[in-house]
């Protein structure tokens, strides 16, 4: 196992039970993709090996967000998300062995970037992983 950065996320359900939370190497993010107006992608791939899992979705965390691409000087939350995991991604030479929580409901705790979104009504997140 190499020396990595790793990225943390949490849906709020305590951390006790498989998919409530999960840790992922810098070395698998993929991208940033928004789903809906209201919900936005963070794509990883696959610790199978591939991105679909011979039919799956790959590894994702969906975050739900409010609409606010409509307004003025304002992004589609998408755009944030991005923002914030190419920032995270890009520190990674410098945070080998280190895990940075990037959103964590059980203890509020969010990657700074994020503090701008994660007040948003139905802010929340849902971990799936490919099987």
């Amino acid at each position: 196992m190499k020396n990595e950065h790793y990225l943390y996320f949490a849906e709020g359900n305590g951390a006790d039970a498989a998919g409530d939370a999960v840790m992922f190497p810098v070395s698998r993010f993929i991208g940033v993709e928004p789903i809906s107006a209201t919900t936005t992608g963070i794509y990883f791939r696959s610790a199978l090996g591939d991105v679909d899992g011979g039919g799956g979705g790959g590894d994702y965390i969906t975050v739900t967000h409010a609409d606010k691409h409509d307004t003025a000087g304002s992004y589609h939350r998408a755009k944030l998300i991005a923002e914030a995991m190419c920032e995270v991604a890009n520190a990674s030479p410098h945070k080998a062995g280190v895990v940075t929580t990037v959103i964590d409901m059980d203890t509020n705790v969010h990657f700074t970037p994020i503090d701008k979104i994660k007040g948003d009504t139905g802010f929340a997140i849902a971990i799936t992983l490919d099987t």
